[in-house]
This record gives C-alpha cells, structure tokens and sequence, in this order.
C-alpha cells in the first residue's frame, strides 16, 4: 500500500456499524466535509445525535447491497465479521474499502493523524498496532510548535501569491 491524502469533500463515506470505532472514523470524514452515511441497527448516542443535528444520514436498518452502490469509501465496521466480509467482498472494484476490524480484507488503511494548521502527520502500522500508531504519531506532533505551524502558513500564502501573480 502507498500513502495518500484523499479530498473526500463532497463525496460519499459509508459506514457500516454504529460503535465507538464507527464513530471514530466517521468524525475523521465528518471533519474534511465528506457526506457520511451510517447504516447500523443501533448505534452510540453520539452517532444518534450527529443525525439529530443532520450532520450525517443514519439509516436505521441491516446492511443491503444497494447501500454499498454509490459510496466512494466504506467502512467496514460491525462487530460481526461476517458482516464486514460481505462489504468487502461485495464492493466494487473501483471503491476505497476500510475494514476496520481487518484491515488485509480491504483496500485502504485509515491512519492516525494529527492536524496542526497545515500541517498533517499520518501513521500507519499496516494493522499491526493502532495503539502504536497512535502513539507514535502524537508523539511526532510534538515536534511542531505554534512558531512552526505559523512559517508553514507563510510559506503557504507566499506559494499562492507567486501563482496568482504567474
């Protein structure tokens, strides 16, 4: 697998679960603007709400193959396996596939990441450890203070400035 940032503006993010590693995802998601659907029987009050405040469609319910259609990512993640199999497996080839519980059965690992200003670090362990993912990447963080994020942004409007001008 390659890194990459993926602009999910706009596009369609389905998620397939309504747990707490549903919700951590889907905030990931919510965050960069994407339209997130859920589709899970139950899910935690926080997913509840964020529907409440429309912020994402949650449709009540089993997972169909006609939910799957028109997604740009999946994300695989029920508590069932099996479950999170038959996404995997019944996505199209062109669809960014993230199975949360196993993540050789998809086509995409979600990293952790951290944002500062304009600034995003991302770590991967290829599935082998989120918590060390996580660690190493807050860890990383650390390295960047408010004096730093603000010379990135600088060096930022000076790039945008010497396009417009060309």
């Amino acid at each position: 697998m390659i890194p990459l940032h993926i602009n999910v503006k706009d596009k369609i993010v389905l998620v397939v679960g309504g747990g707490k590693i549903a919700l951590r995802r889907l905030l990931l998601f919510l965050e960069e603007g994407a339209n997130v659907i859920v589709v899970s029987p139950e899910v935690v009050a926080e997913i509840k709400e964020l529907s409440n405040q429309k912020k994402l469609l949650w449709l009540e319910k089993e997972v169909e193959f006609s939910d799957l259609e028109h997604a740009f990512i999946i994300i695989a993640a029920t508590n069932v396996p099996a479950i999170n199999e038959w996404i995997a497996e019944n996505a199209r080839i062109n669809q960014l596939i993230n199975v949360a519980s196993e993540a050789e059965k998809g086509n995409v690992i979600v990293p952790k990441s951290v944002k500062k200003g304009r600034l995003t670090l991302s770590v991967s362990t290829n599935g082998a450890s989120p918590i060390l993912a996580k660690q190493i990447c807050e860890q990383l963080s650390l390295q960047f203070d408010d004096q730093f994020i603000e010379e990135l942004d600088q060096m930022y409007e000076k790039r945008m400035n010497k396009k417009r001008k060309n």
